[in-house]
């Protein structure tokens, strides 16, 4: 396989204890080191379901980083630790342990739009270093709130007095470990994660795979089985056709006259455009023209 050339996605079953790049040098070496990208960071101590863009495909990355996520997590009582999660040490500790009626009770207050501080521990840029590395520092930062969406959020299984298992469907820049530790704080206790795993990612096709299987299919023609298209992650996204001369249009930056009637239900959105069979780039349709923004072609 010429792995040089491959471009497309494929769905990663991260394992824990890794960071999301590390993942990711792995997986350009497999390909040659061909030019990739990830969606949405998974910490190292967070498994599941991390997008791999390759080649062209990467262009694309933009487009969706604002993809809803689901997960499954689970959260121990009485206990908070530096960092939200197991990996950091404990800083505080309390005796008290929600009883299922009351955590069901609270679940509601955490659904629809609401407002969350990023945790300190966390990937958010401050001043352009992550927030991560100056709390590693101990140094002194403010972190702003920001708005979130929850769709779901649902208790599974009331593990046992401290431990209790969680599934929540949100909008992209939701911090997990926020969320139970706001949870609780709503409850009278205190809360951390201590397993997290990524299931969903917006409607993409949820068959993952491991990195272990990858690389035991380094030089064989299998890998190319396992790429998506580069549309694989934009079944959403209306797709238009373009002939000859509209392409050498795009292809110099200009805008392109559209058909009116099938662009209507199109204003204003984010359509993909296509010549013959290969993809060539993301646009919007105004007025029913479709104005190219990203290029997907060398």
């Amino acid at each position: 396989m010429n792995s040089n050339n491959s471009s497309g996605w494929f769905f990663l079953d991260k394992p824990i204890g890794m960071t999301s790049n590390f993942a990711l040098q792995k997986i350009r070496r497999i390909f040659n080191n061909s030019k990739a990208g990830f969606v949405g960071t998974l910490d190292p101590l967070a498994s599941g379901f991390l997008p791999i863009a390759l080649g062209k495909a990467t262009k694309i990355i933009p487009f969706i980083e604002k993809c809803d996520k689901r997960y499954i997590f689970t959260v121990k009582w009485g206990i908070k630790t530096e960092t939200g999660d197991s990996e950091g040490k404990i800083i505080k500790e309390c005796g008290k342990y929600p009883k299922n009626v009351d955590i069901v009770n609270s679940l509601r207050e955490f659904c629809g739009n609401i407002e969350q501080f990023p945790h300190r521990y966390s990937s958010v840029k401050i001043n352009g270093q992550r927030a991560h590395k100056l709390a590693r520092k101990n140094m002194k930062f403010q972190l702003k709130k920001r708005q979130i969406k929850v769709n779901h959020f649902t208790l599974i299984n009331n593990i046992s007095e401290t431990l209790a298992s969680f599934f929540v469907d949100c909008s992209a820049g939701t911090y997990v470990r926020s969320l139970a530790e706001s949870l609780g704080d709503s409850l009278g206790t205190l809360a951390t994660v201590v397993e997290l795993r990524r299931i969903g990612f917006n409607n993409f096709n949820k068959k993952l795979i491991s990195l272990d299987y990858l690389l035991s299919l380094v030089h064989s023609d299998e890998l190319k089985m396992l790429v998506h298209p580069i549309d694989a992650v934009m079944n959403n996204v209306f797709k238009i056709q373009l002939d000859h001369n509209q392409v050498k249009k795009v292809l110099s930056g200009s805008f392109v006259q559209m058909d009116k009637q099938s662009m209507i239900t199109n204003k204003n959105k984010v359509v993909l455009a296509k010549y013959e069979d290969n993809y060539i780039a993301l646009g919007l349709i105004k007025d029913n023209t479709f104005h190219p923004k990203k290029l997907l072609i060398s």
